[in-house]
């Protein structure tokens, strides 16, 4: 067998231990052996810095507290384009979505014990589990902390991309709670920006204004088809039109095709004008931070019949659907929203009694038997009466799907308005009408037992 050599590489390499890296560096370079104590100094430095700051937050109130677990919201995705530009409608009939556990028991807080009682000064809303609340305003709110953690926690579970929820009293415009949620943005302010297009809510607005025109609820129309989108053939009468329904049908059923050929036969694009600007549209109702809504009502015969139908360029924000559904409540008057306690809404008549009667009958329908059955039917059961208006509207090119619930409870002597929207993916969790209902319900249930006969707004 061979020797190796006591220099011989293998030897060395099997039986020497060559000195550390960072020991052979300090030999050989002056530079690393200053270098080095500064890396160590710094370092030092920061751990010192990292300790003392950690101190410094001791004692921060629990709503910036809050706001430092809060995580950065993700940049807006591309397909968030849905709530600048109206596509195409979808029929309102949603699909029933998957029940989410009940929020825990309330704590006592003060809420009004009956519509028009003074509402008692809340906590401010904070920051909670990644999703802002809209801040009020200064002073003493009449907007209740505990309901609107409940409701941020439904539209937190429920994944929302966008969602928003506003329950109000119904005769005093007292705002009791606003909540909002968004994967995709900060959401901060966005129940009070027209983010989303109306859709299907829109048809309350041109059934007001056929009302007023005289159209009675027992005339009938005849159609074909415009269950997702409409053609100019489907307003012309033909053999083809094989449903025919009532006006008074219309808008529980959601019949785009109807609408249009209503609004078209009885309307103009200057009245329906005129119906936006009554119900509200372009206007901020003093709310610091609202944005107005909007409503281009074009003169174009098809466009006008599509947008009449819920089809157009109408987009409203979830604290500006709480004001529609609170015409129809006060009887036609329309009660500006408040958030501080003492005050009362300014009441303004909007729209004739006669007129407001009418809707709330087709609202009721809605939730009774018509586009609102299926979710206000879902357990567990709100426990009250309840009248409103679905709306849904899918844009296929981002795939992103608004709906919506405006409406009010109880149905005959309405105390607590609700507006909700939820723009969804095609993977959702809940949707506008189911998020109405258990908001509406977690309402009843922190303010006690209904109160029967409630007034609503001086007519």
């Amino acid at each position: 067998m061979r020797r190796l050599s006591p220099n011989h590489p293998i030897r060395l390499h099997r039986f020497s231990s060559p000195a550390p890296l960072w020991t052979r560096l300090m030999r050989k370079s002056p530079w690393f052996q200053l270098l080095l104590p500064l890396c160590a100094g710094l370092a030092v430095a920061a751990l010192v810095n990292a300790v003392l700051s950690s101190f410094a937050h001791v004692g921060v109130e629990v709503a910036s507290v809050d706001e430092s677990v809060t995580p950065p919201a993700p940049d807006v995705q591309e397909g968030a384009t849905v709530l600048s530009a109206i596509q195409t409608a979808s029929g309102d009939e949603p699909a029933a979505p998957p029940r989410i556990d009940e929020p825990p028991a309330p704590t006592p807080e003060a809420m009004p014990t009956a519509v028009g009682s003074r509402a008692a000064p809340s906590a401010p809303s904070a920051t909670v589990a990644g999703a802002k609340l809209v801040s009020p305003p200064k002073g003493p709110s009449t907007r209740n902390a505990t309901l609107e953690a409940q409701l941020e926690t439904m539209l937190r579970n429920g994944q929302t991309p966008y969602g928003a929820v506003v329950i109000m009293e119904a005769a005093t415009g007292r705002v009791v709670a606003m909540a909002e949620h968004s994967t995709r943005e900060a959401s901060d302010g966005i129940a009070l920006r027209p983010l989303a297009p109306a859709a299907s809510v829109f048809k309350v607005v041109t059934a007001s204004a056929l009302l007023e025109a005289g159209v009675p609820v027992n005339e009938e129309v005849c159609f074909h088809g415009g269950k997702t989108r409409m053609k100019p053939k489907n307003l012309k009468d033909t053999n083809q039109d094989n449903r025919c329904i009532t006006f008074g049908e219309v808008v529980p059923q959601s019949a785009n095709v109807a609408v249009a050929k209503l609004a078209t036969s009885h309307l103009n694009p200057a009245m329906l004008r005129e119906h936006t600007l009554r119900w509200g549209f372009g206007n901020t109702f003093g709310i610091p931070g609202m944005k107005a809504s909007t409503a281009n009502i074009p003169n174009e015969p098809f466009a006008f019949a599509e947008t009449a139908a819920g089809f157009g360029n109408v987009k409203i924000s979830a604290m500006h659907g709480a004001v529609l559904a609170s015409i129809v409540a006060n009887d036609g008057m329309l009660v500006t929203p408040t958030m501080l306690s003492g005050q009362q809404g300014k009441a303004a008549r909007a729209i004739e009694p006669r007129a407001a009667r009418a809707l709330r009958q087709m609202m009721a329908d809605t939730v009774s038997k018509g586009t609102g059955r299926r979710a206000f039917q879902q357990r567990p059961a709100l426990g009250e009466s309840a009248a409103g208006k679905t709306g849904s509207l899918t844009d296929y090119s981002t795939g992103l799907d608004t709906s919506w619930f405006v409406g009010f409870a109880p149905a005959d002597a309405p105390e607590f308005i609700v507006s909700a929207v939820v723009v969804n993916t095609s993977k959702w969790h809940i949707k506008a009408p189911w998020l109405a209902k258990e908001s509406l319900r977690a309402a009843f249930k922190l303010r006690g037992s209904t109160t029967r006969g409630a007034r609503v707004a001086a007519r």
